[in-house]
């Protein structure tokens, strides 16, 4: 049985690769940036593709043959934002680790008595701050939560307050924490880097901006 029977035999097998499948949704880089219907999403196997929640397209070639069907990608991006609950049914513990990572917006997942609820990060045995300033809660806000979970290197650069911030993707960007600017394209207020670098010296693990060292 080819892939097109098995999902007219399971409906839900789009659904379940689009909670469990390796993807990561974006919403403020390329094409997706400043438009609030556009995401792109990253496949595990490196491809990329855009989804217009507008208009209903993805550029995937399994929507190219089915246009009048939801693609795996949509599915993701509508899960992954919240504009669509997760099934009650879904193991947490099957959803991708990245899940919703990189959009605003919060996942939430259906439950029992027919209601939605929003979908919680484990705090896990860290509960202080200080003793885990990267430690994720329920309480951070989407771009909080990046700047906490994503692997971003930050380092001091010129006093007073310049700092370098060494992203994931292996861009750089200079964060001014004096005048509170970035230079990466995200126009949010306070972007993910700008959280990191004050995240990282209210715990004291790069130096303070006038250039002085956290024990000095």
């Amino acid at each position: 049985i080819d892939e097109s029977e098995l999902e007219e035999a399971n409906p839900n097998n789009r659904t379940v690769r689009a909670l469990t499948e390796v993807m990561t949704v974006l919403d403020s880089i390329g094409q997706a940036r400043n438009a609030d219907d556009l995401f792109l999403v990253n496949s595990g196997s490196g491809s990329e593709y855009l989804v217009d929640t507008r208009t209903g397209s993805c550029e995937c070639k399994w929507k190219q043959f089915n246009p009048g069907k939801e693609c795996k990608h949509q599915k993701r991006v509508a899960f992954a934002t919240g504009e669509r609950p997760i099934p009650q049914w879904v193991d947490d513990d099957a959803l991708d680790d990245q899940f919703g990572l990189h959009v605003d917006g919060e996942p939430r997942k259906a439950v029992a008595d027919g209601g939605v609820m929003q979908v919680r990060f484990d705090d896990g045995p860290v509960t202080s701050p200080a003793e885990d300033p990267l430690a994720v809660t329920s309480e951070d806000e989407p771009r909080t939560k990046r700047a906490k979970q994503e692997d971003i290197d930050v380092s001091f650069l010129a006093k007073p307050g310049r700092y370098e911030v060494h992203s994931a993707s292996d861009s750089r960007y200079e964060v001014d924490v004096l005048e509170e600017t970035c230079s990466c394209p995200d126009e949010a207020e306070r972007c993910k880097h700008r959280r990191r670098v004050e995240i990282e010296i209210e715990a004291d693990r790069v130096p303070r901006p006038d250039g002085k060292l956290p024990d000095a």
